[in-house]
């Protein structure tokens, strides 16, 4: 995915029009009687905001009743795909799906979406998105997905505890100089035991792909047809992340749970995460700000986008169609950027004093979009990710080592891309 500055930079009169050419498309019917259901990701903010944009899709379509389910995403996104495949095997299924760039070719590959582009061609405003969006959300030519927001991993660094130890605010760094302020930030008790960490491993796929790009490496290939595993700067960069633990003492092993309590706790100082986590920051009132990812070799950080799908199968196309269009307007995208949920795919609404006030150095978060490479995302990638944990895990455990682990990574890897190539041809 080629994002650019120049392709996001919206201007506010397009992104307007946007909103009135996509409400404009679907004001006949307005009586049609009807039940929908939409399956939306994340948290409190992400629920509001489609609540919200549910609200002014009833003001035209008062008589359809949008039933909602809110998926928090806790173990991953292959664990959803599953989940999302299971719904279809039962019958049981949704007509909007909320999703992300993980699951993208997992399920247009299976044909569960609808083919979205005619509905793109009649509504001329989101033309106003990043093209590289509907380019990244298209299977075999055809159009799948209409993007909302993104999530680049940044470090975010609680400020409190940088200035409590003397250490100036990061801006641009290397991973040497990270590793040093991690342990800096690494405070021990008089037995020994630690009372604050200086970084959290991360325990996540999409959290870890950063320590990969920034040393010009992936665990898949660049095509994502297959392992890259046994590349030496894919066990350069995990022994760098073992040594933050077993060397430095910087991080716990990484667990099931993530440690996002601990960082709003103060007992962590730095962890690696999108902007989705604003919303529990502001609660917490926590007084932190963003970096980018410390570079080996080049400054490049990860980034994915959700996006909706159509039910190929629902019974109200074009009051799905409708309801997307306000699911992706820029009243949504304002309202979740503004409350703490991705950043928006219209810049306009990343430019507004409520985005720009928190974090301080918020306006990193486009800056950094040239150096950026979208998280491996193939058919199947519910199996990758798996495979990929499973070891990274184990690695980062001691349970087997960083040269058998990429290894065998790299066996398992390669088998299930086999397994796709003959079920896909």
């Amino acid at each position: 995915m080629n994002l650019n500055r120049r392709t996001l930079l919206l201007s506010t009169a397009a992104l307007a029009a946007t909103a009135a050419t996509t409400r404009m498309s679907f004001a006949a019917g307005s009586d049609v009687t009807a039940n929908l259901k939409v399956s939306a990701v994340g948290g409190d903010a992400e629920l509001q905001d489609v609540t919200h944009a549910i609200a002014r899709f009833n003001k035209n379509y008062p008589n359809v009743k949008v039933d909602v389910t809110m998926d928090p995403i806790a173990t991953g996104w292959g664990d959803y795909v599953t989940k999302v495949l299971s719904q279809f095997t039962s019958g049981d299924t949704a007509d909007v799906y909320e999703t992300a760039i993980e699951t993208f070719q997992s399920f247009a590959s299976r044909g569960i979406f609808l083919p979205l582009d005619d509905f793109v061609k009649a509504n001329t405003g989101f033309s106003n998105f990043a093209p590289s969006l509907f380019q990244q959300g298209s299977y075999k030519g055809n159009i799948y997905y209409i993007p909302i927001t993104w999530n680049n991993i940044m470090i975010n660094y609680n400020r409190d505890l940088f200035t409590k130890a003397g250490i100036p605010f990061p801006k641009d760094w290397t991973w040497d100089q990270f590793r040093d302020i991690a342990k800096k930030l690494t405070i021990k008790d008089s037995s020994g035991n630690v009372t604050q960490w200086g970084y959290e491993v991360p325990n996540q796929n999409f959290f870890v792909q950063p320590w990969f790009f920034t040393n010009g490496t992936s665990a898949l290939k660049p095509d994502w047809s297959g392992s890259n595993m046994t590349d030496p700067k894919v066990a350069e960069s995990l022994q760098f992340l073992h040594d933050l633990i077993h060397v430095d003492g910087v991080s716990p092993i990484p667990g099931t749970d993530t440690m996002d309590n601990q960082f709003l706790a103060g007992q962590v100082a730095m962890i690696s995460r999108g902007h989705w986590i604003m919303q529990n920051v502001k609660k917490a009132n926590l007084n932190m700000d963003i970096a980018n990812v410390p570079s080996k070799t080049e400054p490049t950080t990860v980034i994915g986008f959700g996006a909706y799908a159509i039910n190929k199968s629902t019974k109200n196309v074009d009051l799905a169609k409708a309801l997307v269009a306000e699911l992706s307007s820029i009243e949504t995208q304002t309202e979740e950027g503004e409350g703490g949920g991705g950043v928006p795919g219209m810049k306009s609404a990343a430019e507004t004093p409520g985005f720009l006030a928190f974090p301080p150095s918020a306006p990193l978060y486009y800056a950094s979009l040239p150096h950026t490479r979208p998280v491996p995302s193939p058919a199947n990638f519910q199996e990758v990710e798996k495979i990929f944990i499973r070891y990274y895990t184990a690695m980062m455990s001691d349970e087997v080592s960083i040269a058998d682990g990429c290894k065998q990574a790299d066996a398992e890897l390669n088998d299930s891309f086999s397994r796709l190539k003959a079920t896909l041809g």
